[in-house]
């Protein structure tokens, strides 16, 4: 059974601010003037105020099937569903309304949060990285939204975008409740935040105060929960791993890279802590070091693009321009807008003298850099 997670805002909230806030998101008194002149639309606002929900939705059913482009009545129509635990006819609901209003970034928001609570965490993300994106939304709402967008994208084992997108909820309100719980669930990929009485709550507690120092930046009390987590746990997934990213950060790469290692220990079906140690054998001038470990990473996961971006910065670290082409091209097919493989690839074809070649890339290089994010992702 899914854990009922804990909610800091209500749907209730989100709609009371939706019917009584001046914001340019509403469609304003049109909508309104359309409810008082909807005889079955006053019916049902009056059975919704005194509290007989059937009777409401069923009124506000009728009233939509006489009049589908009643905007504001499906907003109460999907409130009311939402609060009758009934999230398909909710997430239908609110569907329609952003058919009815596209540009509305708080139907998004509602529509994923619906999707949500349905375990469609495809779509959940979908709509709430939209509602996001577009803007315009309150505050609490927008907190709201990304926690649970946060949320979704640990259950698609998306575990660095959910780290991003909390880290990023940290920086709106460092206090949100659960925040820093959430952060330690992603810092130690698990799908989702652990209950209390489970084997890995004490572990996600113990990153999460590690996270949550570091976004503080309080360094040195970050380093000490990361200690505490390796020596209490020593055999749970990711916490070498995450320890050695912060010491990494912190130019301490023999350290970091002690981390790593033991990380494919305790994680050896993992790519990540192969790569990471190739990154740093690259640091420390160590091409060959860098291509074993980018080998035995493409061995656990050939798909990754990463391995081969090293292996490519390897041969360069050699002056051995032609084989960094193999690898670098093969890298740039794969992933064509990362700015690192173009300015990998610029790099090389300056140093064989292929001019043109070389301006494409820098080009490249401009256009994906202009398009990268405020942050990488954060397991790379």
């Amino acid at each position: 059974m899914r854990r009922k997670t804990h909610y800091p805002l209500s749907m209730a909230f989100l709609l009371a601010w939706l019917l009584i806030a001046p914001s340019p998101l509403l469609l304003c008194g049109a909508l309104q003037a359309q409810s008082r002149d909807t005889t079955l639309g006053i019916e049902a606002d009056r059975a919704a105020a005194q509290d007989d929900t059937n009777r409401a939705l069923d009124l506000y059913a009728k009233a939509l099937a006489s009049k589908p482009d009643w905007t504001e009545g499906w907003w109460k129509y999907g409130d009311l569903l939402y609060q009758a635990r009934r999230f398909q006819e909710a997430a239908q609901a609110f569907g329609r309304l952003t058919r009815l209003a596209p540009n509305n970034s708080l139907g998004f928001a509602l529509l994923g949060l619906c999707e949500y609570e349905l375990a469609d965490w495809n779509n959940a993300t979908l709509h709430l990285n939209k509602a996001l994106n577009r803007g315009g939304l309150p505050p609490d709402i927008s907190r709201f939204a990304a926690y649970h967008l946060g949320l979704a994208l640990l259950r698609q084992r998306n575990q660095g975008g959910a780290l991003l997108t909390f880290k990023l909820l940290f920086h709106q309100d460092p206090d949100y409740p659960g925040l820093g719980l959430v952060l330690g669930t992603a810092e130690l990929s698990l799908e989702q935040p652990p209950v209390a009485t489970a084997a890995t709550f004490p572990a996600a507690q113990i990153a999460g105060n590690a996270a949550l120092a570091i976004l503080s930046a309080r360094s040195a009390d970050a380093e000490k929960s990361y200690r505490d987590l390796v020596v209490q746990f020593p055999n749970q997934a990711s916490a070498h791993l995450s320890f050695g990213l912060f010491l990494e950060s912190q130019h301490r790469d023999d350290e970091a890279a002690k981390e790593f290692t033991a990380e494919t220990k305790v994680n050896p079906t993992s790519a990540v802590p192969w790569l990471w140690l190739a990154r740093v054998a690259i640091a420390q001038q160590n091409p060959e070091a860098a291509r074993s470990y980018a080998a035995h990473a493409r061995e656990l996961d050939p798909k990754d693009p990463l391995s081969l971006l090293i292996e490519g910065r390897s041969f360069m670290l050699e002056h051995r321009w032609e084989q960094a082409l193999i690898p670098l091209r093969a890298a740039e097919d794969a992933v064509p807008q990362s700015s690192e493989v173009h300015y990998a690839l610029a790099s090389v074809y300056s140093a064989l003298h292929r001019g043109q070649e070389a301006d494409k890339e820098r080009q490249l290089f401009l256009q994906a850099q202009s398009a990268d994010g405020p942050e990488e992702d954060a397991r790379r």
